[in-house]
């Protein structure tokens, strides 16, 4: 493997006429002026052969098995007007939905009592008060409240429901009730149709999703075959049907580890050795651009035919395995 400080001799050679073990870089203050700039150089370098040359191809697993909906399969919007609307199960722990509009009244009861207003008085008095125009997210787990009960009387009907009324249009979307509790309110997953992964949000090195590389394990984890029921949007933005259960082995594209001054020299860098040829160039046609800028020039020109070479490299056929659904082979 290919060191940190195999990459600084390097680029000191091709700047310097130095000699001896590349176990020993000079310590002298000239030196160390190029050897204190290396790390921006190297990262630089980097950027550039990742984004456009050769890609670095790393793998995350998403799991899809989400919890049931316990009013069934609820993707649909209800409008209310001049009216109101209930949803209640008795099983339910926790509850998803979204509003657009302004209600009249939007509550959360446990039977008769009240245990959360969404739409309080004083909201319109709040610094950042809701956008009625578009839908606004109410999740979370729901807060039993504790009830005495005498030695003769019935347990009270605790029944989690919420109800909505409004006497102006209210458009309720895809309500839910989990019939779990979560670690916390944010950690209650969103009821929609389609399960959006923002790969930005779940890798932090994700640069880009890897074209048609993308597949499902299935519902045991022992299928192997690409995935094709899945959207894209932008670059970074993973979207699968709620409904496709399995475990899904996404591979993309990623930037590289940074490198800085507190790097030492004896880690290993996970470079190619197509890619550890070319970062000293680029680095020491940056880092000797104000000493000799022809020299610096020749370098940078082999670098970058270099990355051009690495841009156009063999694409080689793959083998996928083959399914009908039919039957008919």
């Amino acid at each position: 493997m290919i060191t940190w400080k195999d990459i600084k001799y390097t680029t000191l050679q091709k700047m310097f006429s130095i000699t001896g073990s590349s176990t020993t870089i000079p310590n002298d203050s000239a030196t160390m002026e190029y050897v204190n700039a290396m790390p921006a150089a190297c990262n630089e370098a980097l950027q550039l052969l990742s984004t456009s040359g050769k890609f670095i191809v790393k793998e995350y697993q998403y799991i899809n098995f989400p919890v049931d909906n316990l009013l069934g399969k609820m993707f649909k919007s209800f409008s209310v007007v001049g009216d109101s609307i209930e949803f209640k199960h008795e099983s339910a722990k926790s509850y998803y939905f979204k509003l657009s509009g302004k209600p009249d009244s939007c509550k959360l009861y446990c039977g008769e009592i009240l245990v959360k207003d969404f739409y309080p008085e004083s909201i319109d008095n709040q610094e950042e008060p809701f956008d009625y125009d578009v839908f606004s997210v109410f999740k979370g787990n729901i807060s039993f409240p504790e009830v005495e009960v005498g030695e003769d009387e019935e347990e009270p009907d605790l029944t989690p429901r919420i109800v909505i009324s409004a006497t102006s249009p209210v458009v309720v979307c895809n309500p839910c009730f989990y019939d779990c509790e979560f670690k916390d309110d944010v950690s209650v997953p969103i009821y929609e149709e389609y399960i959006k992964i923002k790969m930005s949000d779940a890798v932090k090195d994700f640069y880009q999703i890897a074209p048609a590389e993308i597949y499902d394990l299935g519902d045991s984890g022992n299928g192997y075959i690409v995935a094709d029921k899945y959207f894209q949007e932008a670059d970074k933005t993973l979207v699968i049907p709620r409904e496709e259960t399995g475990i899904y082995v996404i591979h993309y594209r990623a930037y590289p580890k940074q490198i800085t001054l507190a790097t030492p020299d004896d880690e290993e860098l996970a470079l190619d050795p197509e890619v550890a040829a070319l970062v000293p160039m680029y680095m020491a046609s940056v880092l000797y651009m104000d000493d000799d800028a022809s020299i610096a020039a020749q370098y940078r020109n082999y670098f970058e035919v270099g990355r051009e070479a690495l841009s156009n490299g063999p694409m080689l056929p793959k083998r996928e395995k083959f399914v009908t659904s039919s039957g008919w082979a």
